[in-house]
């Protein structure tokens, strides 16, 4: 029986590792200082220097790790310590062609350039609590629990509260900044000279760019993880499984609130949202 099993999982781990070979990659790691890690589905490894990455891919740094990566479109993203980042989407026919970006900072700093595109392209970096949008330009993004500052170094960026409804933005140009938090989006500020140099030195990956070249990427040592069997204590009986009960005054629940088969039922969710007007904000009044 332990042999059939570890059989099976051998062959799933397999197919896991065929199918993550398939993936077509859309970014690579062009320098890397310190210690960072790369997980693709349920498998982690540590990062190397030329590395491809696919979309799903999720980096993580500690304290002495940073990575610049360089995306298909010719953008990059400096990504300082103890960063976790994610690359959600990216489809693009190469520099200069149509775009469609999306990457997720959970904690950490980032410095992004955003390489020129077509008018109907998007790129966005989302965090939880702040969702910033170029076409072209310089900016850096900060995630921490509580609140997300963005700042612009060169063109414009978007910003606007990552929420579903009641949706507002602003536009920041050239060293304008904005904290967003649970609340919304605060005032527009100039960040001073000092604190843009010390989001800069954050962000700056120390060495040289290695050739964007993804058929020469080095292969990631990716080892899909065996699923963890729950340990079952012995001395119990094992517990029978019901369903939620989900209204505990009928007579099929139990006092814990545990229902039988033929109580479950589906509960809609969804909500609808109304979307307030987007307001923009001209850097020249602030």
């Amino acid at each position: 029986m332990m042999f059939l099993r570890d059989l099976a999982w051998g062959a799933v781990a397999l197919l896991a590792s065929t199918a993550m070979a398939w993936a077509d990659p859309v970014a690579q790691v062009v320098r890397l200082s310190g210690t960072a890690t790369v997980t693709r589905d349920n498998a982690t490894a540590q990062l190397k220097l030329g590395a491809a990455l696919e979309t799903g891919d999720r980096l993580a740094t500690d304290a002495t790790g940073r990575v610049r990566l360089q995306l298909i479109d010719g953008s990059v993203i400096n990504l300082g310590s103890l960063a976790n980042f994610e690359i959600a989407e990216v489809e693009s026919g190469g520099p200069g062609t149509e775009r469609q970006v999306g990457l997720e900072l959970l904690t950490g700093a980032l410095r992004a350039f955003a390489a020129p595109a077509t008018p109907s392209s998007r790129f966005e970096i989302r965090t939880p609590r702040a969702i910033t949008a170029v076409r072209g330009t310089e900016w850096g993004v900060i995630a921490m629990p509580a609140q997300s500052d963005v700042l612009v170094m060169s063109g414009r960026v978007g910003v606007r509260k990552n929420e579903i409804s009641g949706r507002s933005a602003i536009s920041l140009t050239r060293t304008l900044g904005v904290t967003v938090t649970d609340t919304g989006l605060g005032a527009i500020t100039r960040w001073p000279k000092a604190q843009v140099e010390a989001w800069q030195a954050a962000t700056d990956v120390p060495g040289a760019d290695v050739p964007f070249d993804l058929g020469a990427a080095p292969a990631l040592d990716l080892l899909p993880q065996a699923p963890q069997t729950p340990q079952q204590n012995p001395s119990q009986p094992p517990r029978k499984r019901t369903s939620r009960c989900f209204d505990p005054d009928t007579s099929l629940c139990d006092k814990d609130g545990n229902g039988g088969r033929d109580n479950d039922r589906d509960h809609d969710n969804s909500h609808d949202h109304d979307s307030d007007h987007d307001h923009d904000h001209d850097s020249n009044n602030s």
